[in-house]
């Protein structure tokens, strides 16, 4: 069976054993009470029964079976989850890992190249790319507004920053 991680398992939360998850998916349908899961502990990965799996503002939350105490759930931070590739959602045009765009050319629709994204960070609404060009660093964030477009074939991050947009080689 070929697994793909899906998330990474972080601190205990309440007494019943639950965990807080970081996601690396969206949405993962097949992540529900019922399901199952595969934790890799370093002795390869091993099924386990979701008892609950919740969302609300604060984060994702997990409970598997089994795993009834706090002390428990602290055996399992910084794991990481498996799920068969088949219930895992193909990425959409617009995912992309971190370091996958690394390099990636940056060009804006009518001024042409602007740099390379040297980083990007994340933050508590949106990514920023951080832009090398010669002479100049600057920030785009990758907000619809600025147009942001995704081209893994290509390598490419397309924008379309406005006029006097700031920390653009060339501008004040």
């Amino acid at each position: 069976m070929d697994l793909v991680a899906v998330a990474r398992i972080g601190k205990p939360r309440g007494v019943r054993g639950e965990v807080w998850v970081d996601l690396f998916w969206k949405a993962l349908p097949g992540l529900r009470a019922g399901g199952t899961v595969w934790v890799d502990s370093g002795g390869g990965p091993r099924a386990a029964a979701v008892e609950e799996f919740f969302e609300y503002s604060k984060g994702s939350v997990l409970k598997l079976e089994g795993v009834d105490k706090p002390e428990a759930a602290k055996e399992l931070c910084g794991l990481e989850l498996f799920m068969p590739s088949g219930e895992v959602p193909a990425e959409g045009p617009d995912d992309f890992d971190t370091e996958e765009v690394v390099g990636y050319e940056v060009r804006d629709d009518g001024r042409g190249r602007l740099g390379t994204v040297a980083s990007v960070s994340s933050g508590p609404a949106y990514w920023t790319f951080h832009v090398r060009a010669a002479g100049a660093e600057f920030e785009i964030p990758a907000v619809k507004g600025l147009g942001v477009r995704l081209d893994k074939v290509a390598r490419r991050v397309d924008v379309d920053l406005p006029e006097g947009y700031p920390g653009l080689p060339g501008s004040r």
